[in-house]
C-alpha cells in the first residue's frame, strides 16, 4: 500500500516511435533551429546500411553532417573524450545518437561537454551534470537499453575495471525517434542480448524498492510485452511486428529505469563487463537467473503478477510455487534465445569472484539498494558461484 503514496518524478524526452518515422528527422533537426549535426555511431551500424540511410535523409534536407563512427562496444572514458574532440572541431549545432546503447549514451555526455567543457570524469556520478548539452536526438537501432528515453550514460573505466554511469535528468535527449525498422538488421545473437537487457530493466525496474505505481505499470506491460515478443523476434529477424514491439517493450523499460532504476544484476554485471568485454545484457544476464532466485521469496506478490503476466495459471499454486514459477518461465525465455547465462559460458576465472563482489560493495550501491533484498558481499560471492 505504501508504494501507492509514493512520490513520481517523470523526465522524458519527446518521443517519435513507430514504422519509418526516421524519415522525419531532417525536419526535426530544422525545427531545432540547426544546420549542422555530428552523428555518433558505430561500425556496425554503418556497414548495416543505417548511417547512409541517415545521410541520405540529412542530404535532402540540405543539413551538413559530421560523422564520429568508432564507438566502442563498451565505450570507454577515453572513447568519450574522442568523440568530443572530433565533435568539438566539426562544430556540429545538434549530436544525433545512432546505434544501441553505447552510441547513444556517448551521445550524450559528448552533448554536454560542447556545451559545458570540464573533465568527463566530474560528471560521473548522481546529478553531476551542470544542466543540459546541446540539442541531441537518440536513434536507436537496437531493442535493448531504453537508453533513448534514459538519464543514464554508463561507461567502462579501464584502470578502475568496473563501470560508472552519469545519472541526471539533463542528460534525456530533447528527441527520441525511435523506429523499429531500424532493427531489423540485427542478427540473432545481438537480438538477444539487448532484448535481454530490456527484459532485465522491466524486471528489475518492476521488483526496485523505488518502484511506483507509473513505474509498476509500464514495467509489467514491458515485461509481458518482451517475454512474447523477443523469441519470435529472434527466430525471426524480418518478422515487423515483433520488432515493433521489443522495440516498444525497450522504450518502455527505458522510461522505467527513470522512474525505479535497475538492480543487482546490473551491478553485478559492470566488473565483468569492464575484464571481459561481454555486450552488455549478457553480462547483466550471466547472474540474472541466479539474482532472481534471491529476489523471488522477497517479494512473493509481484513475481505471482510477473508469472500470471507470462501466461502462468497461478490459481492451483501457492503463493511461494507462482513467485518460483516466474523465475522458471524467465529460465525458458533465457534457454529459447540461447544466450549466455552462465559464467562457465565465458570461462570466467573462479577466483575473480572475490574481488568482483569487493568492487561491486565498493562502487555499485546505487544499485545494490534497489533490489527487494539486500545483498552482502558474502550474497554476492554465493551468486556469483551459483551462476559459474
Amino acid at each position: 500500500m505504501m508504494n501507492a503514496l509514493k512520490n513520481i518524478t517523470l523526465a522524458v524526452p519527446e518521443i517519435l516511435f513507430g514504422l519509418g518515422v526516421i524519415k522525419e528527422i531532417g525536419d526535426r533537426v530544422k525545427s531545432l533551429g540547426a544546420s549542422k549535426v555530428v552523428i555518433i555511431t558505430d561500425e556496425g551500424v554503418a556497414a548495416a546500411g543505417i548511417l547512409n540511410r541517415v545521410l541520405g535523409i540529412f542530404e535532402k534536407s540540405g543539413i551538413a553532417c559530421a560523422v564520429f563512427d568508432q564507438v566502442e562496444k563498451e565505450p570507454s572514458l577515453e572513447n568519450v573524450e574522442r568523440a568530443f574532440k572530433e565533435a568539438s572541431a566539426a562544430s556540429g549545432q545538434t549530436i544525433i545518437g545512432l546505434g544501441g546503447g553505447s552510441s547513444i549514451d556517448v551521445s550524450k555526455m559528448v552533448a554536454v561537454l560542447l556545451k559545458h567543457g570540464g573533465s568527463l570524469r566530474d560528471y560521473l556520478g548522481i546529478d553531476k551534470v551542470p544542466g543540459r548539452g546541446v540539442p541531441t536526438i537518440l536513434v536507436p537501432t537496437t531493442a535493448g537499453t531504453g537508453s533513448e528515453v534514459s538519464k543514464f550514460a554508463i561507461f567502462d573505466n579501464r584502470q578502475a575495471k568496473t563501470k560508472l554511469g552519469a545519472v541526471s535528468s539533463h542528460l534525456i535527449a530533447d528527441l527520441a525517434v525511435v523506429d523499429p525498422e531500424l532493427t531489423i538488421s540485427m542478427p540473432p545473437s545481438v537480438t538477444a542480448s539487448t532484448g535481454a537487457d530490456a527484459f532485465i530493466h522491466a524486471v528489475e525496474g518492476y521488483v526496485s524498492t523505488k518502484a511506483t505505481p507509473l513505474s509498476d505499470l509500464l514495467a509489467l506491460e514491458a515485461v509481458r510485452i518482451i517475454y512474447e515478443s523477443l523469441p519470435a523476434a529472434f527466430a525471426d529477424g524480418q518478422n515487423i511486428p515483433a520488432r515493433y514491439q521489443m522495440a516498444y517493450g525497450s522504450m518502455l523499460g527505458g522510461i522505467v529505469l527513470n522512474l525505479a532504476s535497475a538492480s543487482a544484476s546490473h551491478a553485478l554485471a559492470y566488473p565483468i563487463g569492464s575484464e571481459y568485454h561481454v555486450p552488455h545484457g549478457v553480462g547483466c544476464m550471466l547472474t540474472f537467473l541466479e539474482v532472481m532466485e534471491y529476489f523471488a521469496m522477497a517479494d512473493i506478490p509481484k513475481f505471482t503478477r510477473m508469472a500470471q503476466v507470462m501466461g502462468v495459471k497461478t490459481e492451483s499454486m501457492s503463493p511461494r510455487q507462482a513467485a518460483q514459477q516466474a523465475v522458471e518461465e524467465m529460465r525458458k525465455l533465457v534457454d529459447y534465445i540461447e544466450i549466455p547465462h552462465k559464467l562457465s559460458a565465458i570461462n570466467m576465472d573462479r577466483s575473480l569472484i572475490e574481488p568482483f563482489a569487493k568492487s561491486v560493495v565498493a562502487n555499485q550501491q546505487r544499485l545494490l539498494t534497489n533490489g527487494p533484498r539486500k545483498l552482502t558481499e558474502k550474497d554476492i560471492r554465493i551468486i556469483y558461484e551459483r551462476s559459474y
